[in-house]
């Protein structure tokens, strides 16, 4: 199938003066490949790696490791995040004082990449990120794992309630309850928990991939919780509205009114969260069919 590639990355940093993105998008066309990983500190700030956090330095990474492994074939696009997941974790390890850290210290994060041949396109998940496939038909196809966002949504909702029982800000309330979210992240990667990309390497093997035929691919999106936010700050109705707005140019637009929006509620009361608002990362790659000579 011939074709003409173009690809799209946004990515907007998170409240907090002074932070780091975490997240990291890139788009390797020579290997046929996009990776998306949003990284996350570890819940007590513990910071190994100089001039930036360890989680920009794991997303950052991890990404790399995945372009690199993913030109290859021959290989699976879950043996290649087994691998870079390794790789990575290897590397973090020679920091100073990294073997040391106790789970909830270390970087993690979520993953989403594409990888496309002549005939296939192929999506792996691993987290919280979100994709979606837009075919030539017009139908899209949302893949998205909710398990995190119904851990971290019941929390939410104790510090609305913790901040309303005793006069609080949320902000305060989050700090309140920090054990509740140390317990959450104590799941990752254990059965009944959730699945994510870590330094004990255990939730690779979990990620899912989705394929569809390439001739029949229009685009495929993928992004961060931090954009998917959009839809639960009433920027988008939908993962679907998100992507086709996105896929219309109007990408870097909702990035702005979702952070307008963030702003307007900077409080976190009306829509419960804990801080005012998250790396936010889009990836789009679009698949454009080169016309034929009659």
């Amino acid at each position: 199938m011939e074709y003409t590639l173009s690809w799209e990355t946004n990515t907007w940093t998170g409240s907090g003066a002074g932070r780091f993105n975490e997240d990291y998008a890139l788009v390797a066309p020579t290997r046929a490949c996009a990776v998306l990983v949003d990284g996350a500190t570890g819940l007590t700030k513990v910071n190994l790696v100089a001039g930036e956090s360890d989680a920009a330095w794991y997303a950052r990474s991890l990404a790399q490791h995945l372009a690199a492994r993913l030109g290859d074939t021959s290989v699976s696009t879950i043996q290649a995040l087994e691998e870079g997941g390794r790789a990575t974790a290897e590397a973090y390890r020679l920091f100073p004082g990294a073997p040391a850290l106790e789970r909830i210290d270390e970087p993690n994060g979520s993953v989403a990449l594409l990888r496309w041949t002549d005939t296939l396109l192929e999506v792996t998940m691993l987290g919280d990120c979100t994709a979606v496939v837009t075919l030539t038909d017009g139908s899209q196809h949302v893949i998205y794992d909710d398990t995190l966002s119904k851990l971290d949504d019941q929390n939410y909702e104790r510090m609305y309630a913790y901040a309303t029982a005793h006069g609080t800000t949320m902000a305060e309330a989050r700090r309140a309850l920090n054990p509740r979210f140390i317990e959450n992240r104590l799941k990752m990667n254990e059965p009944g928990g959730y699945w994510a990309a870590d330094i004990s390497c255990r939730g690779f093997a979990h990620a899912s991939t989705v394929t569809f035929p390439l001739e029949l691919v229009q685009a495929a999106f993928l992004c961060t919780d931090g954009y998917a936010s959009a839809t639960t700050m009433e920027v988008c109705s939908s993962f679907e509205a998100l992507a086709a707005r996105v896929a219309a140019g109007e990408g870097a637009l909702v990035g702005s009114e979702l952070r307008r929006a963030e702003q307007d509620d900077a409080g976190c009361w009306r829509h419960h969260r804990s801080k005012t608002s998250d790396d936010a990362t889009y990836l789009q790659v679009v698949f454009e069919r080169c016309a034929r000579d009659a």
